[in-house]
């Protein structure tokens, strides 16, 4: 008689979700010898409507909600870890299940108006070859535009893909000029001397989920909107109702969250992303990790702090 060796699986948040669930499976084996018929076959719950259903022979198969609110609060590099106890003749063992979490791309929210050489444009609007003023390289052509139409039901299972609304001159008289949404990864340019001592760069970009004060800037309570990604030749700032931040970025896991349509269409223009993300070049500036934004929070002066008062010269509009 053999003896059972742990086995494990993972799953990744918003990935290959099949009627709401995530989903992974594998087979658990004794280190020598049959384990045909040797596994008690049961349904075992997990902590995140989750469960893990094995048969007599160790085929495994886990699922969890992936609505759930503690996947969903899970940002990139960021882990769950369920552990399944399961028996057999040969004794005991485990099934750990990781579970990843993944952020939803930076975009912007439909009636977002952005710089152009010939003045603001709703971002609806825009289409591939239209020009955009950016910070660093001037006027340059969009090369991909890409939309999502976020329903009611899909803020009800996924919270954290509210939009986050910064108010009409939170920043400084006219920055930005209209009250300006967009999705909670979206990276706003920070500028201020505390980054340059802490980052070495006296720019950065900042999510705005972090700079949330609960009074000029908040997660929105919209029962709807529609989400739009801006894609240049190189990670751009830009300017949306005179307020810079990001265009899309898609190194890295910027498109992962996609839907696969979405993501072969930018693999067309850049087809060298679907194995090496990293080939699409550096982001624009600097982008803050969580922990780095708490750092550059506790750095500023008292008065300025995001969670108190972000005044004009922190940001750059």
């Amino acid at each position: 008689m053999g003896f059972p060796v742990p086995d494990t699986g993972a799953v990744t948040e918003d990935t290959g979700v099949v009627g709401g669930q995530l989903h992974t499976n594998g087979d658990i084996d004794f280190v020598w010898g049959s384990d045909t018929g040797a596994w008690t076959a049961e349904t075992i719950s997990g902590s995140y409507g989750s469960q893990l259903v094995i048969d007599s022979n160790g085929v495994w198969n886990y699922t969890a909600n992936n609505s759930n609110a503690t996947i969903q609060a899970l940002n990139t590099g960021q882990t769950l870890t369920e552990v399944f106890n399961v028996t057999s003749t040969g004794g005991t063992s485990t099934v750990t299940i990781t579970i990843n979490g993944l952020d939803e791309p930076p975009c912007f929210v439909k009636g977002t108006m952005i710089e152009t050489p010939y003045g603001p444009r709703a971002i609806e609007t825009l289409k591939i070859g239209d020009t955009v003023l950016t910070k660093d390289n001037g006027p340059q052509n969009i090369v991909w535009v890409g939309s999502k139409h976020i329903s009611a039901d899909s803020f009800e299972n996924f919270n954290k893909l509210r939009p986050i609304r910064i108010l009409k001159d939170c920043f400084g008289p006219g920055v930005p000029c209209h009250d300006l949404l967009v999705s909670p990864m979206h990276r706003m340019l920070i500028k201020d001397p505390a980054a340059a001592l802490l980052f070495g760069q006296e720019e950065v970009f900042c999510a705005a989920k972090m700079l949330i004060n609960g009074r000029t800037i908040y997660r929105d309570n919209v029962s709807e909107t529609i989400y739009y990604h801006l894609l240049f030749e190189n990670h751009e700032v830009v300017t949306a109702n005179n307020c810079a931040s990001e265009s899309f970025y898609p190194g890295g896991v910027g498109l992962t969250a996609f839907e696969d349509e979405a993501r072969e269409e930018v693999f067309s223009l850049f087809p060298e992303l679907r194995s090496m993300p990293e080939t699409y070049g550096k982001s624009a500036r600097h982008i803050l990790k969580g922990y780095e934004a708490e750092v550059l929070k506790f750095e500023l002066p008292a008065e300025n702090r995001f969670q108190d008062r972000l005044s004009g010269k922190l940001l750059v509009g």
